[in-house]
């Protein structure tokens, strides 16, 4: 599961990190605490000239068949065991996947048990957040895929008329988590290394088992997690503090802080 993401890398560092041609559109600035539904950056090739673009969708893929946009709320993530078969996701598969570079998620596992107060004696588990980033603390380069969407034409664009505002929309793949992420989540998003990218984006009909096969858990050590303030819970929360490490409810230990400045 890959629920919440931080996107504080500008465009000119993203830019120059995937190698693109063209910034089309940036985010408005950094978020740390970024929810589906809103906007997050994406690299994909242009159906024009192959040229290698940079721009933002909104999280949360609609597919062309779609007769409202509200359907993507819930398509944030697509399992890679599934995506070129189900029908949300098989189009994108065959011809629209993208670069989705974070530079960091969250995500949320077993903690201590914590009074409920709702009853004498009762208790639930309290769910620890972790913030997850590379090691080497470069961009994390997660494959994903990527629908166009407007009222006068669901698909490709073919039927749009003169007033159809497009949407851009997206989706993170996941896979089972490695050994770095399984103490806190069985799934995990799909990491793409560099020399993964241009085979992931090939439009020329690339067969189905070699894109299948980039789509596997991080190799471990590629990724560190620290324990967060329970802040990042609400997206409404913001700021460079809620990636701050703090002492984990279920170890009680204060990880150390990485070095993970904002490159905005």
């Amino acid at each position: 599961m890959c629920g919440r993401v931080v996107t504080a890398s500008g465009p000119e560092e993203l830019s120059e990190h995937l190698g693109v041609d063209a910034i089309v559109d940036v985010l408005d600035g950094p978020d740390h605490n970024v929810a589906p539904s809103r906007q997050i950056p994406l690299a994909w090739t242009s159906d024009d000239d192959g040229t290698r673009l940079l721009g933002t969708a909104r999280w949360g893929l609609v597919p062309g068949w779609a007769k409202d946009p509200s359907i993507g709320d819930r398509m944030f993530n697509a399992r890679a065991e599934t995506v070129a078969d189900k029908p949300s996701f098989r189009a994108a598969f065959r011809r629209r996947r993208c670069l989705v570079p974070i530079d960091g998620f969250y995500e949320w596992g077993p903690g201590v048990q914590q009074p409920t107060g709702r009853s004498p004696g009762g208790s639930r588990p309290a769910r620890q957040p972790w913030y997850v980033h590379r090691v080497d603390g470069d961009p994390l380069v997660l494959a994903g895929l990527w629908e166009r969407w407007s009222d006068g034409s669901p698909g490709d664009g073919s039927r749009r008329g003169p007033g159809d505002e497009e949407l851009r929309t997206c989706a993170i793949i996941t896979v089972p988590a490695n050994g770095d992420l399984s103490p806190v989540h069985h799934r995990m998003p799909a990491v793409l290394g560099a020399k993964a990218w241009d085979a992931w984006l090939d439009d020329d009909d690339p067969d189905r088992s070699d894109l299948e096969a980039l789509l596997v858990p991080a190799a471990a050590g590629t990724l560190a997690r620290h324990a967060v303030d329970q802040r990042v819970n609400s997206a409404r929360n913001k700021g460079p503090e809620l990636m701050d490490s703090v002492a984990s409810a279920t170890t009680g230990e204060v990880a150390a802080s990485p070095d993970q400045g904002a490159l905005w």
